[in-house]
């Protein structure tokens, strides 16, 4: 079968590449296959407000699934609110709203199958049917990495509570509990009054991610925070590549989207402002010009990704583990709410990536700094 657009893989890159398509191009016909039963998998995507351009909102106000004007952050010793308006993606509405796009006449969503070969022209899918296409995207994610690079860890328990839970405002970071394993902090995301996600979070050297430790960990500290009751919803965890070598995006034949195209911010672990921004580029150019779109875009983002990577080699090979977290709180006591925006968002100034490097920083450790980190691969989940 034959479409303008046909897409292998069904996440965060695909749903938002579905969307922006739809919202600029109605006449475009698309295609998407997906390994899994569903779109999206089993994860939460957060975001910033200043990580959607000016322009944008239609196409990803569909997907928003909770919303906060601001969001906290604690430190020993300081704790603040960011007044930049903050939210999440969750992944049933995620898959509702982007099968409802590829709904109607002249799309096709193939869910449950591989794609085997995917050329510049044609997805091959294991039933031996072939999807063609004037633009064909590969966002299938990123397998094993073999880039030197630190790890950010994580699982998370979807809870609902017996009682309210006393904060209305997601906690971004809390690195007040106990330090180990590197920079560890967790991460609280209110969903609703009784409801909460709460992530036991690590900027960690190995991808190992123990679950029945981090689970104990989650439970202690809701049991810390006040919660006596609460029944668990959902669990999901990942391992996520902070990598401080290795290729930025570039143009290539199919377009690699997501996370195996280097569309992603190496220094937050976020996902999201790197694949719109492609997404809507994509969509701002007839299907013979996306790989052209996605170069121009990737001319812009590349220095910015390459000074995450160096924030990264600065992070995990020069700061000692134990004082990751003492990094983490100069910024957020220095950094005005403009410019963690802008930076979260990849569109931070060069006046912006000085002022993140000004000041005295953390104890080093030039030992870690000058040896050959061990390469460790992991499949990663993106957030």
């Amino acid at each position: 079968m034959a479409f303008d657009y046909v897409i292998a893989g069904g996440g965060l890159q695909a749903g938002l590449l579905v969307l922006a398509l739809r919202h600029r191009q109605p006449a475009a016909t698309i295609a998407v296959v997906e390994r899994a039963d569903k779109l999206g998998g089993n994860h939460t995507w957060s975001f910033h407000e200043a990580d959607v351009p000016a322009g944008a909102w239609p196409v990803v106000a569909p997907l928003v699934g909770a919303s906060w004007p601001a969001y906290r952050v604690r430190f020993p010793g300081h704790t603040r609110v960011v007044r930049t308006a903050y939210h999440s993606i969750l992944a049933d509405r995620f898959d509702a709203v982007v099968r409802a796009a590829l709904a109607g006449d002249g799309h096709a969503l193939r869910l449950g199958v591989e794609a085997v070969s995917v050329t510049g022209t044609e997805v091959t899918l294991a039933t031996g049917e072939v999807l063609t296409g004037r633009c064909v995207i590969d966002a299938r994610g990123a397998g094993p990495t073999t880039e030197a690079c630190g790890w950010q860890t994580f699982l998370g328990l979807e809870v609902e509570l017996a009682a309210p839970w006393p904060d209305a405002l997601p906690t971004v970071m809390d690195a007040t509990v106990p330090q180990d394993d590197g920079y560890r902090f967790v991460y609280v995301l209110p969903l609703g009054p009784a409801r909460l996600l709460v992530e036991d979070t690590y900027f960690a050297d190995t991808p190992a991610v123990p679950a029945d430790r981090l689970r104990r960990r989650v439970a202690a500290y809701l049991t810390a925070a006040g919660a006596r009751d609460w029944r668990i919803v959902r669990e999901e965890s990942g391992a996520l590549p902070m990598p401080w070598s290795g290729p930025t995006p570039a143009a290539e034949t199919p377009l690699r989207a997501g996370t195996a195209g280097g569309w992603f911010h190496p220094a937050t672990g976020y996902s999201f402002p790197a694949a719109l921004r492609l997404a809507l580029a994509v969509a701002a150019v007839p299907p013979d010009r996306a790989t052209g779109a996605a170069a121009a875009l990737a001319g812009r983002l590349n220095w910015r990704l390459r000074f995450a990577r160096f924030l990264n080699r600065l992070l995990f090979r020069a700061v000692r583990p134990a004082d990751r977290w003492r990094l983490f709180r100069r910024l957020y006591r220095t950094l005005p709410d403009a410019t963690l925006a802008r930076f979260y968002a990849l569109e931070f100034t060069a006046a912006d990536a000085a002022r993140l490097l000004v000041g005295r920083p953390p104890p080093l450790d030039p030992v870690r700094l000058f040896s050959r980190p061990e390469v460790l691969p992991c499949p990663p989940v993106r957030r």
